[in-house]
């Protein structure tokens, strides 16, 4: 197991392709999704693309509101922008990837595929 931290461009990137085309996000909610978001976008349409996935009604309630506290924290991240402390960059970068993760892990155990 690897103690690499992420850089903060490398969670960023972890958010993009959760979106992306083939992300796990934009093909869950495929028919009623906002669709993939360019790889270069930044913060703020992440942050409004994680709103509106967990605004399409596929997902789990839980799922959606992991999805939602990922998008506030990718907005706070946004606004804090390069002018704040690294730290407080990173945390907010790390805690949208937290929610993101979460949220997957119920959209995952609550699949038919991994139902038992």
């Amino acid at each position: 197991m690897s103690t690499a931290r992420l850089t903060a461009a490398e969670i960023v990137n972890e958010l993009l392709s959760a979106l992306g085309d083939d992300g796990w996000l934009t093909t869950s909610t495929t028919a009623d999704g906002p669709g993939p978001v360019p790889a270069d976008a930044d913060l703020a349409t992440i942050a409004e693309a994680l709103r509106a996935h967990s605004r399409t009604g596929v997902l789990l309630e839980e799922s959606n509101c992991e999805l939602q506290r990922a998008a506030a924290a990718a907005a706070r991240a946004q606004v804090l922008g390069s002018a704040t402390d690294p730290g407080v960059l990173y945390g907010e970068l790390g805690s949208a990837l937290a929610y993101l993760v979460q949220a997957r892990r119920a959209w995952t155990l609550d699949s038919p595929e991994t139902a038992s």
